[in-house]
């Protein structure tokens, strides 16, 4: 009985070796290769943008000046980057929505899909008029 006992902890010991072992050789920066680099982009964007509207709705900003406010600063800021004039518009938005939707929506009363959905449009509309008042 204590020799059985002996080879299944063995066994076992051995096994979670060779998992470890694996584990901590396999390179994982190869893992990033399979998101392309306009989701990447687009989460930055949208990162940066919700930080700098949720931080101008806190010190009392209204939602359309906020709003204004965020897209000139962060069109500065990305501008410059490869790829980011080509940036499919429709998932930024929607990224965008549901990050600010999930950190400030409260303040700006909007919550749920309904709320997604109600800013995602209302960022449309803003872009649209920013890049024909730009033209």
């Amino acid at each position: 009985m204590r020799e059985e006992l002996k080879k299944i902890a063995l066994r076992l010991f051995s096994f979670i070796f060779i998992i470890f072992s694996i584990l901590i050789f396999i390179d994982t920066k190869d893992l990033y290769a399979v998101e392309s680099n306009d989701s990447i982009l687009i989460k930055k964007v949208s990162k940066s943008y919700t930080n700098k509207f949720c931080n101008s709705i806190g010190f009392g900003l209204s939602k359309e000046s906020a709003m204004n406010f965020s897209i000139k600063e962060n069109n500065q800021v990305f501008n410059k980057k490869k790829g980011f004039n080509n940036i499919n518009q429709e998932l930024l938005a929607e990224e965008i929505a549901i990050e600010v939707i999930e950190k400030c929506g409260y303040p700006i009363n909007l919550s749920g899909e309904k709320g997604i959905l109600e800013f995602k449009s209302y960022y449309l509309s803003k872009i649209k008029a920013s890049s024909t008042n730009e033209a």
